[in-house]
């Protein structure tokens, strides 16, 4: 964990006196959590403690024991609402990302080629849903749509005072599935007066603007009124970038990094056909004479007689977006020893992303009457004819022959392929994500007790329509069967109108997620021993979470043109019983022992249930005033999801291209009664897959520690450094495509095939598939993906953090911070198999760089203050496919480094007016160029990066007095 001392002055000095200092650096291990003094910011300097709260009672994210201002220690980082604007984000996501100990969380741009796609936190790089988000220290109701956690989206940013980052797991307070830490948001409170402010970007490439207003109001005061009263309202309008609007994302050939990730499926399709003579025809497209040159169309070379789609010139790599979001919040005092507070937060989301035009993946026949029937086609000049092959001229080749010279052959029959439907346009998604929460509860102090407790209801909603360009089988196959649809060519009047007639419209999937919770906790310092007081904390919380996930028949059924197969429904509920308790022991003057544990119970509404105790120990230790060392070891426990319980069996695809194993090794076809090619796409491209849930799988659980030195030499210098280490053991993952269809022999099992003769152009969906079989003769049906409880992962690494901080009179303040991140290992193990380790390396769940950094400087004088900031992630191996290993796509390729500079200057002019100007990405830095094929962008990895370049951008404040 990083965190940052914050030291305190007296009054009368500008040394820290040895009485205040050693109280500051008490410790408590609340919630099981090491904890240090600090507020750590980013990018920030130290804060100075006020001197009117040293004795103020106050709570610590990750404890439930309220302490003295004086004594209270955090293992967080404190990101302020000055640091936050600092930044320039304006989402959750985007602060999240620039967290050192958080990498590889989802993004909006992931939703290009998916739909859907929440953005998550991923602390420790171990997978978003081991980062517990939460909203006030309360949990939010997870994304409603796939398998996922919180959507930061869901969190109203321009309404947050400050969020704390806890960077130890397994809290006993909030849950021990909090395995890599804890994200808490937390609110603006006691707000008096009104703002309103307006912010606006300037991306210098173009395309990706992002323009918001905000207003914020409070009255009441608690001190005089009783009573306060927050609101707080926000628009913010994100422009799409298209991969066309950026040189290192414009097409899927990149030569580069010996890859070509064209589509074989084409507006003009490589086609299977027989001509006048008899010979037969597998994948020639009627482009391929001329190297594929067809704007219209956008195709490129992908073999010696077909042609591929450049997809990307059609996709977006960041979508257009409109969020939402109105907070409010209500505190009434009754007495001093009692209040009551509710609060309420509403979001809405709107999504568009764009993809490819639909590919036609099912076999396709055109027949030989209609009316875009070609009358020759062209074979290329190289194509190589086999043996036995009827020339014009009346001869037959004795051997395999290259052709010469381009030539004309005369089509006959029906012809096949896979086909795509350029004119109807890109795909769309629509989607619409809506948050509601609402918590009403009391805190206080009753017989010397403190309380808190709350009833909270969250509720996410997704509907996701379906945008233009998208179609039904059941629509556009009758179509295409009887020739009315041009797979040749441009469509005409008639044809195009029939192709638009056949697309959808309407609902096309979503869900509901909703969580009821109460929570009730009590603490109190039970005792005094010699060294100080023995504090208590105790607590209990039921939680009842249920999911439903609708979807169309055309998507539950897998009917979408070009979708991702078979999308089911998932229902289901759970109960959730937690009961915690903590303890705080100064043992000796400079010792100090905390003792925490939880206890879970999981009832499912499906019938299974299970239960377990996760403990936690720590300590603290203070040999000097300066300095004082902090460790904890602890075991975490978290649950499979419901989707991971209940999702059907159901047919999807690969998220990246793959050669069927048997039928196409390493992209080379092989000779089969049954062609390669002519029943379904089986060479570089998205494989059939099935997906499914698992009822009976078992909870993860989790074993960690933290070991680690908080200091402060001097009045303006701070700063520690932690050793942390992670494993989980039983991890829920769908099996991995990676690693199954890179190892096919070791993973046999997994493959189910068909054979023609019995369910011919059924790939998927016949009655007996056979599993394990390595016939060429026999396609792939698909390739069984289902969640398991497969092996354990692992993370290990350093945390550092230092902090500057000097006035200097009237030059002003000068500051310095340095946040770091630095793995030292990193991995999974799949059961009964070797480690795989994934430090600097691109593996199965994505790389884990080595080392991460912000390094933040900053200046203040007057009515001005400015900062620069050096964001920086180093550079890992590429992804690696086996089958395309050569000389030109070598076995180990380096990612570059990230490395980006950002700066601002504020000025404030008069009491109620600020300004903001900043650049990021000063030096107008491209993503550094990867072969990752996990997402539809090309070129580079959308999930780590951002496309957007070197950005402009200004806020104006306006405080009404």
């Amino acid at each position: 964990m990083v965190l940052i001392l914050i030291f305190y002055k007296s009054r009368d000095s500008h040394m820290m006196t040895e009485t205040v200092l050693s109280r500051s650096l008490r410790l408590v291990f609340s919630g099981g959590i090491a904890v240090g003094l600090g507020l750590a910011a980013l990018p920030a300097v130290a804060q100075t403690a006020s001197q009117d709260n040293s004795m103020q009672r106050v709570e610590i994210t990750g404890s439930s024991i309220k302490r003295l201002a004086a004594e209270t220690a955090m293992p967080i980082t404190i990101i302020k609402r000055e640091d936050i604007e600092r930044t320039g984000a304006t989402s959750a996501q985007d602060l999240v990302n620039l967290i050192p100990g958080n990498f590889g969380g989802g993004v909006s741009a992931n939703n290009v080629g998916a739909s859907g796609v929440p953005s998550t936190a991923n602390l420790r790089a171990l997978g978003a849903r081991y980062t517990l988000v939460l909203l006030n220290g309360r949990r939010v109701a997870n994304y409603a749509v796939g398998n996922n956690p919180v959507d930061l989206n869901s969190i109203p940013l321009s309404a947050i005072e400050r969020i704390e980052v806890l960077r130890d797991g397994a809290s006993a307070v909030y849950g021990a599935d909090a395995v890599a830490g804890v994200i808490n948001f937390i609110l603006k409170k006691d707000y008096k007066g009104m703002e309103v402010s307006a912010y606006k970007t300037h991306v210098d490439q173009g395309g990706g603007n992002t323009t918001s207003f905000n207003l914020t109001g409070g009255f009441g005061d608690i001190a005089t009124d009783r009573f306060n009263i927050l609101f707080s309202a926000n628009h913010e309008e994100n422009d799409k970038l298209r991969a066309s609007d950026r040189s290192f994302s414009t097409t899927s050939v990149r030569e580069d990094l010996g890859i070509n990730k064209s589509s074989p499926r084409n507006g003009v399709p490589n086609l299977n056909f027989s001509d006048t003579l008899g010979n037969k025809y597998v994948g020639v497209n009627p482009y391929r004479y001329n190297g594929c040159k067809n704007d219209e169309f956008s195709l490129v070379v992908n073999s010696e007689k077909g042609c591929g789609t450049d997809y990307v010139k059609y996709i977006d790599l960041v979508p257009e977006a409109k969020h939402d979001n109105l907070v409010t919040r209500g505190v009434f005092k009754i007495n001093e020893n009692h209040e009551l507070f509710a609060e309420a937060a509403y979001t809405r989301d709107k999504m568009i992303a764009a993809a490819s035009p639909a590919p036609y993946t099912k076999p396709m026949t055109y027949p030989a009457n209609g009316r875009f029937y070609p009358k020759t086609i062209k074979l290329p000049k190289g194509l190589i004819l086999p043996a036995g092959y009827k020339m014009p001229n009346g001869s037959v080749t004795t051997a395999e022959t290259t052709l010469a010279a381009d030539m004309d052959v005369t089509p006959t029959g029906p012809m096949s392929g896979t086909w795509r439907t350029v004119a109807g346009g890109g795909r769309n998604d629509l989607t619409k994500t809506e948050n509601t929460r609402i918590v009403v509860g009391a805190k206080g102090n009753m017989a010397g007790w403190d309380y808190d407790t709350a009833l909270t209801y969250g509720k996410n909603e997704v509907e996701i329509q379906f945008g233009p360009g998208k179609f039904s089988y059941a629509k556009l196959k009758p179509l295409v069967d009887s020739g009315e649809i041009n797979v040749f060519g441009t469509q005409d009047a008639a044809s195009l109108a029939a192709l638009l007639g056949s697309q959808l419209s309407g609902f096309e999937n979503g869900g509901t997620s909703v969580s009821k919770e109460f929570d009730f906790r009590v603490s109190k310092e039970l005792f005094t021993m010699p060294a100080g007081a023995v504090g208590f904390s105790v607590g209990t919380s039921f939680r009842k979470e249920t999911l439903t996930q609708v979807s169309s028949p055309v998507l539950s059924s897998g009917d979408e043109v070009g979708g991702a197969g078979e999308i089911p429904g998932v229902i289901g509920d759970r109960k959730v019983f937690g009961l915690f308790s903590e303890v705080v022991i100064p043992v000796v003057k400079s010792v100090e022992l905390n003792l925490a544990a939880r206890y879970d119970k999981y009832k499912n509404g499906f019938g299974t249930e299970f239960d377990n105790l996760s403990p936690k120990v720590g300590f603290t230790y203070r040999p000097s005033t300066v300095i004082m060392a902090r460790g904890a070891v602890a075991r975490g426990f978290r649950a499979p999801t419901l989707v991971d319980n209940l999702n059907p069996k159901a047919l999807n695809n690969t998220s990246s291209n793959f050669h069927d194993p048997v039928r196409c090794p390493n992209g080379v076809p092989v000779n089969s009664i049954n062609p390669v090619g002519e029943l379904q796409d089986e060479c570089s491209v998205q494989l059939t897959t099935q997906n499914s849930g698992t009822p009976d799988l078992k909870p993860e659980k989790s074993k960690q520690f933290t070991l680690g030195l908080v200091f402060q030499p001097t009045a303006t210098i701070s700063g520690s450094l932690d050793y942390w280490n992670v494993k989980i053991d039983k991890s829920i993952n769908a099996m991995s495509e990676n690693t199954v269809l890179g190892d096919p022999a070791g993973n046999i099992n997994q493959y189910y095939r068909y054979d023609p003769s019995i369910a011919p152009g059924l790939p998927g969906s016949e009655k007996d598939p056979i599993r394990g079989s390595t016939n060429k003769d026999f396609p792939l049906a698909y390739v069984a993906l289902p969640r398991v409880n497969t092996g354990k992962f692992y993370a290990a690494g350093v945390d550092l953090n230092l902090n500057y901080r000097q006035k200097m009179g009237d030059m002003g303040t000068v500051g310095a911070n340095y946040d770091a991140t630095k793995y030292t290992k990193h991995g999974y193990q799949y059961e009964g198999s070797p480690e795989v380790s994934d430090l600097g390396s691109f593996k199965d769940f994505g790389p884990t760089p080595k080392f991460r950094h912000m390094l933040s400087m900053t200046y203040g004088i007057g009515q001005w203050n400015a900062s620069v900031t050096h964001n920086y992630t180093k550079g890992y191996e590429d992804y690696t496919d086996p089958s395309l290993i050569s000389a030109t796509y070598p076995l180990v390729r380096k990612v570059d480094a990230y490395s980006t500079f950002d700066a601002t200057l504020g000025w404030k002019p008069m009491k109620n007016v600020s300004m903001t100007f900043g650049i990021k990405n000063i030096a107008d830095e491209d993503p550094p160029s990867s072969r990752n094929g996990a997402n539809f962008q090309v070129g580079y990895d959308a999930t780590f990066t951002n496309p957007l370049g070197r950005t402009f951008y200004a806020r104006l404040n306006y405080k009404f007095l």
